[in-house]
């Protein structure tokens, strides 16, 4: 795929053209991030570093309350945020889906999930970690999966 990157001046409005054969459910997340936040991250103080960072929504693998704070990791880092999870839930682009009361995860990094016999799926991310999908959300996570894969979860 080739990319045009043009810099314009400050004063006038940033746009985005896209010229595709075909409207896929990246492209549809890439547009969505876009509409959605101008700025297309969040700030988050690093558990390691103790300071605060822009934590661009692409890197997110998935968020987690724990102990009364929102545990957000990335492929290397574990930010630190006091957000609640239902707000961040709504400014988050559509690819992110909670998966259980304290989590959120973004779709891109789940990598597979199992059923286990309580009715609950165990999900496994691209960065290993295994995440426990709530029997009240599997509904859900299968209906966006469906939408993004364009057919039917068999499981």
């Amino acid at each position: 795929m080739k990319i045009n990157i043009k810099i314009i001046e400050k004063l006038k409005e940033e746009s985005c053209t896209f010229n595709i054969h075909k409207l896929t459910s990246f492209i549809q997340d890439i547009v969505s991030t876009l509409e959605k936040s101008s700025d297309n991250y969040l700030i988050a103080n690093s558990t390691s570093k103790n300071e605060q960072e822009k934590v661009p929504f692409s890197n997110i693998f998935y968020l987690e309350y724990l102990e009364r704070k929102i545990f957000i990791y990335t492929n290397d880092t574990i930010f630190e945020t006091k957000s609640p999870l239902y707000k961040l839930e709504h400014d988050l682009p559509n690819n992110f889906i909670r998966i259980s009361k304290t989590i959120i995860i973004n779709i891109h990094f789940l990598n597979k999930f199992l059923v286990k016999p309580n009715g609950n799926l165990e999900a496994f991310l691209t960065n290993e970690e295994k995440v426990i999908v709530s029997r009240k959300y599997v509904s859900s996570l299968k209906r966006t999966l469906t939408i993004y894969s364009k057919s039917p979860l068999m499981y």
